[in-house]
């Protein structure tokens, strides 16, 4: 049902090891109560694999194959993440069990322990992180419209008395909410980046209002990908950066993770990742992005690559120095993101 987390049949749960066999009494619970032993790492521990959140069409960062198999730039860092645990935790056997997610049920699923990272283009904001954690940044895009190519749309002052798509639940809704009244169009709302998509393809919007790389993955995987134009300026003056969805008040995870993806910017890891799905044939169709890492992410990267070493405060110098919804233009809308 929409909403409900769906298990995907990528690799299930298998039994533990003997060795790792809790003892009697050791439970996830008791773990978690341990000093310096990260209760989401015992919760791993104890169930034997740990469980990934993923999106069905969030090219080039999350999404399915033609066998529905989660792939993507955010699911091969987690996939990388998972390596790492599997040597420090010990435990060559663990495996993964993917949960497709709709960014509406992100933050709830999280909060409820139904899935250990989400791995997918989630907005870094203050909001957010009263319910969640995030990992060091890794990415950074902007809010942009697409439009049918010949329409005559060139930025969201055009769209007046038209239709605007966006994703319920994202930055760019709470961007586009924030020009509404001045700019007097209406607004459908999408219950993920497809139907929003298909919203624009069937003539039922003008145009979509979604994040730049996210836009071009839409575009790029189309039957007609030349039909339709990326157009106007970035609807803020500050970028989105992504980072990874973590379960909140678990400090040691958090740590675990970032420093994995320290190690990535670090040994540039991270760029070849980038090349691999943003600047050749993307996997399953064979569309190409072509889009470079712009100064912002590789601002992101050089910040990350510091986390954890003597020049210092990676963590928050990684982080964008006004999110969203600090800004002044947006300051009175309500929280989201990507």
């Amino acid at each position: 049902m929409p909403g409900l987390p769906r298990v995907s049949p990528v690799t299930m749960p298998l039994p533990r090891a003997v060795g790792d066999s809790p003892a009697p009494g050791d439970s996830a619970l008791t773990q978690a109560l341990t000093p310096g032993v990260a209760p989401t790492l015992a919760r791993i521990r104890e169930r034997g694999h740990i469980v990934l959140g993923y999106r069905q069409t969030a090219v080039p960062f999350s999404y399915v194959d033609a066998k529905d198999q989660p792939m993507g730039l955010a699911w091969a860092l987690c996939q990388r993440i998972v390596s790492t645990l599997q040597r420090e935790l010990a435990m060559p056997e663990l495996r993964t069990t993917a949960v497709r997610v709709i960014e509406q049920m992100r933050g709830p699923l999280i909060k409820g322990d139904a899935i250990d990272i989400d791995c997918a283009p989630s907005t870094l904001t203050h909001a957010r992180e009263r319910q969640v954690a995030f990992s060091l940044p890794y990415y950074a895009a902007n809010v942009r419209l697409m439009a049918r190519r010949g329409a005559g749309i060139h930025a969201i002052d055009d769209m007046r008395g038209l239709r605007l798509a966006v994703v319920q639940g994202t930055t760019a809704e709470r961007l586009v909410r924030a020009q509404h009244a001045r700019t007097g169009f209406q607004l459908l709302m999408a219950r993920d980046y497809a139907d929003a998509f298909r919203m624009l393809r069937e003539h039922r919007a003008q145009a979509l209002a979604l994040d730049y790389v996210l836009l071009e993955g839409l575009r790029a995987t189309s039957q007609s990908p030349d039909t339709f134009q990326i157009v106007g300026p970035p609807l803020s003056d500050q970028p989105e950066h992504y980072a990874l969805v973590l379960p909140k008040d678990d400090p040691l995870f958090k740590e675990r993770v970032d420093a994995a993806l320290a190690e990535m910017f670090r040994n540039g890891e991270m760029a070849a990742l980038q090349r691999a799905w943003f600047q050749t044939a993307v996997p399953p169709f064979g569309h190409r992005l072509n889009v470079k890492p712009s100064a912002e992410v590789l601002a992101v990267w050089e910040a990350g690559a510091r986390y954890g070493t003597a020049s210092g405060e990676a963590a928050a110098s990684a982080r964008s120095p006004n999110p969203p919804e600090h800004n002044a233009a947006t300051a009175s809308q309500p929280a989201a993101g990507t």
